[in-house]
C-alpha cells in the first residue's frame, strides 16, 4: 500500500516515527512517500535530509497512491491566507482527493481541509487544549469505529477547532467522535472517503510532556496537560492509555482503504 505523507511539522523525524509506528501494527506492507512544500523551506529541518528523504508534489503528481496523510503545522493561530505555502497546500490536498482512495488530515491539517473543501471556518479557543480528553462515539456504525466502544481517550494539543453546528449543517460530513470539553474530534466525508481528526491518536506516551516542557521553556503561559501526568506531577512518566484505541483506529483506516481501493479496481 502506497501512502503519501505531507509532513508540515517542524520536527520531521519525530512525526515520521509517530506515523510509521502507529500504522505499523498490522500485516500490511506500507510504502511511504514523505512530501515537503516547495514554496517554503522548513527552518527546523536539515536541507540535506529533506533533499534525500522528501519529495515535492511535482515529483509524484501523475502517480496514484492508496492513501494520503496531512499533518498539522504550528500556524493554527494565523489566518489561512497568511500561511506562505497555502496555495501549494490546497493544490496538494486537491490532488489527494483526485489521486488517492482515502485521505487523513490531522489537527491544523483538518482545519485547512475542511475550510478548502467545505468553507468551514476554524474557531480559536481562549487557551490551548492540552491533555487526554474523553470522547463519545457519535456514529458507532461507521467503518473506522469497528472494535471501538465506550469512552475513547485521545491526546489533544491545539488552539483551534470547528463548531459542531457547522459540521452537522454539511450533508456530506459525519461526526464520528466528539468531546463535551474540547469539541469535534473525528469527522468523515462520506462522498470522498476522507477523515479529519483534530486530535492525535499517533502521539507517543511522552509527546504531550515534551510539548509542555518546551512551551514552558519558551515562556508560554500554559496549563499542565489534563488527565495526563500520574498524580498531576509533570515529573512522573505518562501512560499511553490511548494506545489500543489508536491501533484499532489506524487498522480500520488501512482496512477501509484496502477494501475501497479493490472495489474501485473491480
Amino acid at each position: 500500500m502506497k501512502i503519501a505523507v505531507l509532513n508540515l511539522m517542524p520536527n520531521k523525524v519525530e512525526t515520521e516515527n509517530h506515523l510509521q509506528k502507529s500504522l505499523g501494527q498490522n500485516d500490511y506492507d506500507i510504502e511511504y512517500t514523505f512530501l515537503r512544500t516547495a514554496t517554503y523551506q522548513s527552518k527546523n529541518s536539515d536541507p540535506a535530509y529533506l533533499e534525500a528523504n522528501y519529495k515535492i508534489i511535482d515529483d509524484i503528481i501523475s502517480e496514484k497512491y492508496h492513501g494520503f496523510i496531512c499533518t498539522g503545522a504550528p500556524v493554527e493561530t494565523l489566518p489561512f491566507e497568511s500561511v506562505i505555502y497555502i496555495d501549494e497546500l490546497t493544490q496538494i490536498i486537491q490532488w489527494a482527493r483526485n489521486k488517492t482512495y482515502s485521505s487523513y488530515y490531522i489537527c491544523w491539517g483538518a482545519n485547512v481541509a475542511l475550510y478548502h473543501f467545505y468553507g468551514i471556518e476554524k474557531i480559536l479557543h481562549e487557551k490551548k487544549f492540552s491533555g487526554i480528553y474523553d470522547h463519545d462515539i457519535i456514529a458507532p456504525g461507521a467503518n473506522l469505529m469497528n472494535g471501538l466502544n465506550g469512552i475513547i481517550k485521545i491526546p489533544v494539543s491545539r488552539f483551534a477547532g470547528v463548531r459542531r453546528a457547522d459540521i452537522d449543517a454539511e450533508p456530506d460530513l459525519e461526526l464520528l467522535l466528539y468531546s463535551e470539553e474540547s469539541g469535534p474530534c473525528l469527522i468523515s466525508s462520506k462522498a470522498h472517503n476522507e477523515y479529519y481528526n483534530f486530535n492525535h491518536f499517533e502521539y507517543d506516551a511522552d509527546t504531550l510532556s515534551k510539548e509542555y516542557h518546551r512551551d514552558i521553556k519558551n515562556g508560554m503561559e500554559i496549563d499542565m496537560p489534563v488527565n495526563y501526568f500520574p498524580n498531576n506531577n509533570p515529573q512522573n512518566e505518562p501512560v499511553k492509555c490511548w494506545g489500543i484505541h489508536g491501533t484499532l483506529f489506524f487498522n480500520n483506516w488501512l482496512q477501509n482503504m484496502y477494501i475501497y481501493s479493490n472495489s474501485k479496481k473491480a
